[in-house]
């Protein structure tokens, strides 16, 4: 696989966990004084894909008090590894560990090109990174989607090299894998499934797309589909006109001769 076919997953909420709405606020037991911000990066993960998925409500404050009020903190520590799988189980979202046992600097373990598949699949996955790029000791991370780069939501920051990781780098720090069924909303109508157009199916629609776009003006034609790209993260609205990928263009004729 490489980066031309990528599973093109929809972007999660994001949150940070040292957001000032919250960030301070206790996520501790007994005996230790550690805040959402400082200790709160799993709860922070299962917020993010619990508000994306199933209610929009929960914010990490909500899945910091369901982990210390069901005994998955650990002292001194983060989270316990058994804490996502029930957590989500509450919202009705499927979720589970993929190895028994921590890995780390084993970049050809299978277990990385199995997870690769699953966010092909739509799955999403929560991954605990060792020393490194996203941490120092250990560190939650949501992964949404895996094409020439790994595609992070990180709880703790919005350097680029941690929200879009380098594959090797990423394949050497992590540690475990929990996977969370998001194929519903991941889930693309038949008709956007770019992997599934030949070359002479995307030209074709180019064409047909021209027609649309002869019948109105231009601006009013594209200005609905720059604002859904901008949504999905194809563009950042600032270059329009800039080069983008065979599916990206794809997705956005297909779009603009869906609402035709």
């Amino acid at each position: 696989m490489d980066g031309t076919d990528a599973a093109m997953n929809k972007k999660p909420v994001s949150y940070k966990q040292g957001d000032q709405r919250w960030g301070g606020k206790p996520y501790r037991v007994p005996g230790e004084t550690s805040t959402i911000a400082s200790a709160g990066c799993g709860p922070t993960c299962a917020a993010m894909a619990i508000a994306t998925l199933k209610d929009k409500r929960v914010t990490p404050e909500t899945t910091c008090a369901w982990s210390v009020s069901h005994g998955y903190k650990a002292l001194k520590q983060g989270t316990y590894y058994s804490y996502f799988k029930p957590q989500l189980a509450a919202y009705g979202i499927d979720c589970r560990q993929l190895l028994g046992s921590r890995i780390i600097n084993q970049p050809s373990h299978p277990i990385h090109e199995q997870v690769r598949e699953f966010l092909r699949q739509g799955y999403w996955v929560i991954a605990l990174m060792g020393p490194g790029t996203w941490t120092k000791s250990g560190h939650f991370v949501l992964v949404w989607d895996w094409d020439s780069k790994v595609r992070i939501l990180d709880p703790a920051s919005s350097a680029d090299k941690r929200l879009n990781g380098d594959p090797a780098t990423f394949r050497r720090e992590a540690r475990c894998y929990w996977l969370v069924d998001a194929r519903d909303y991941n889930k693309e109508d038949e008709e956007l499934n770019i992997n599934k157009l030949t070359d002479e199916e995307v030209l074709q629609l180019g064409k047909r797309l021209q027609a649309v776009m002869g019948k109105q003006p231009v601006s009013s034609a594209l200005a609905p589909e720059l604002q859904e790209a901008k949504a999905q993260g194809i563009t950042d609205g600032s270059s329009p006109g800039a080069f983008c990928t065979r599916a990206q263009a794809a997705v956005m004729t297909l779009r603009a001769m869906k609402k035709a």
